[in-house]
């Protein structure tokens, strides 16, 4: 569903909208829609990029010495899966 709605914007920049639409065969407000769209996408991914992965995340959450992760790791069946 498409809801009108008011807003001001920059002389020049609307009609550089305005020019582009009309360069392309689209409607103003398809024009505006589709720009908005792309911007927030954009944002959504950016915001994506910067989570951190479980390593960043984890990093230095658990203390251990060299020598009890090594005999963790030699534990017999460490490397088996189910």
């Amino acid at each position: 569903m498409k809801k009108k709605i008011g807003t001001v914007l920059d002389e020049g920049l609307l009609l550089r909208a305005k020019q582009v639409a009309l360069a392309e065969r689209q409607a103003l407000s398809q024009l505006l829609e589709n720009a908005l769209r792309m911007y927030l996408e954009s944002l959504e991914k950016r915001k994506n990029g910067r989570r951190k992965d479980v390593v960043e995340t984890s990093r230095g959450a658990m203390k251990t010495s060299r020598e009890d992760l090594k005999a963790i790791m030699e534990e017999e069946g460490v490397y088996e899966t189910e």
